[in-house]
């Protein structure tokens, strides 16, 4: 396991919809901190609503990742994003949240309202698909002949 950046006690990973897996950067940096994932209730209810099975999906894919993490210190919450991880992370005693960074419109926001509120967010990069410097492409399917190999590969 990867040597964590400082103790886990001081620290909760946050979790979300770009981060599922069990190569999280931010899980592999805190492996025994508590981990915490957020069903966002505004974007349950807002125009933008998911599919039952969209739904369903992240749930199994939540499940899934929780049987991995040996650390017993994990929830699944839904509410307001910010204000169920400050619960979480002040329940804890941490005053850091551990992250991986997001395309996701809100997720720069929900970072600024958390360390306004007195968090410190420590951000890891977000993942890259596959390495790719040709041109921005019109279409999906002709990145993807391009960069299909290289997607599947472990």
């Amino acid at each position: 396991m990867p040597q964590s950046v400082e103790t886990a006690s001081a620290v909760c990973v946050w979790l979300h919809g770009d981060s599922l897996s069990p190569r999280d950067a931010a899980l592999q940096a805190y492996p025994s901190a508590p981990v915490i994932f957020v069903f966002d209730e505004a974007l349950l209810t807002s125009r933008y609503r998911l599919t039952f099975k969209r739904l369903f999906f992240i749930y199994e894919c939540i499940v899934d990742l929780y049987e991995r993490i040996p650390n017993p210190d994990k929830e699944l919450r839904r509410g307001k994003v910010e204000e169920e991880i400050l619960d979480f992370c002040r329940s804890r005693g941490a005053t850091r949240i551990a992250v991986t960074e997001t395309y996701a419109p809100r997720y720069r926001q929900l970072v600024r309202r958390l360390e306004e509120r007195g968090l410190t967010v420590q951000q890891f990069p977000k993942p890259k698909l596959v390495p790719y410097s040709g041109p921005v492409p019109k279409r999906f399917m002709a990145f993807w002949k391009k960069i299909e190999r290289a997607a599947f590969r472990d």
